[in-house]
């Protein structure tokens, strides 16, 4: 099974050095948007806007998928 790195960047770059083993396609998007999703929300927390960039790449170095959520919130 392939390996793939999860690369995070909310303003500090964090190069993901141990990688996961996934399948390709639907299942590597389907954990991609869930680690960005869990991510951009605990951010949220602390920020009231917020931007992450999750970028998936392979062992070659290739970048098969790249997530971007931004997040704004707006309190009166």
């Amino acid at each position: 099974m392939p390996r793939y790195f999860f690369d995070i960047d909310d303003g500090v770059e964090l190069r993901d050095e141990i990688g996961r083993e996934l399948e390709s396609g639907a299942i590597l998007r389907a954990e991609a948007l869930q680690v960005a999703a869990a991510l951009v929300t605990a951010e949220a927390q602390d920020a009231k806007e917020t931007t992450l960039v999750l970028t998936v790449r392979d062992e070659a170095g290739a970048t098969p998928l790249k997530v971007r959520l931004v997040n704004q919130v707006e309190e009166s």
